[in-house]
This record gives C-alpha cells, structure tokens and sequence, in this order.
C-alpha cells in the first residue's frame, strides 16, 4: 500500500493496481502499444525503478514496474 501520488487528481478515487515486475519496462510499454493497449502513464522513473501504467483493449488498468534492484 502506499498514499495516492501527487500527479494524481483529487478527483480520483482509492484503488487498486496490480503490477507486473518486467526487465525493461520501455520495451513492455512499446510491445502492450503494438498490440493495442494504451498508455495512461509514460514510462517513469521513481524510487524503486521504471513504472507505467497500461489500459488492455477490454479497459483493464495493470502496471509494469522494472525494479532497480530485488
């Protein structure tokens, strides 16, 4: 758990976000794009590595997350 970042509005409810842990997050983000899915957050570097936060076709929210270290 972790509080709501500041990037995101008020507006914004409480919720859940599965991740996946990836090698490289650029390349997860190129390939979800290439076969439909939509970026809702770039690529990003934060304290425990590169993230972005990916919508699938069906609508489903999900983040990648390359850790800088285990």
């Amino acid at each position: 758990l972790m509080l709501k970042p500041r990037f995101l509005s008020a507006e914004v409810p409480s919720h859940w976000v599965v991740y996946f842990q990836v090698v490289d997050t650029d390349a997860a983000v190129k390939k979800a794009a290439a076969l439909g899915a939509t970026v809702v957050v770039s690529p990003t570097d934060i304290e425990p590595g590169r993230f972005a936060v990916i919508e699938d076709p069906g609508g489903a929210s999900f983040a990648v997350i390359a850790l800088t270290s285990n």
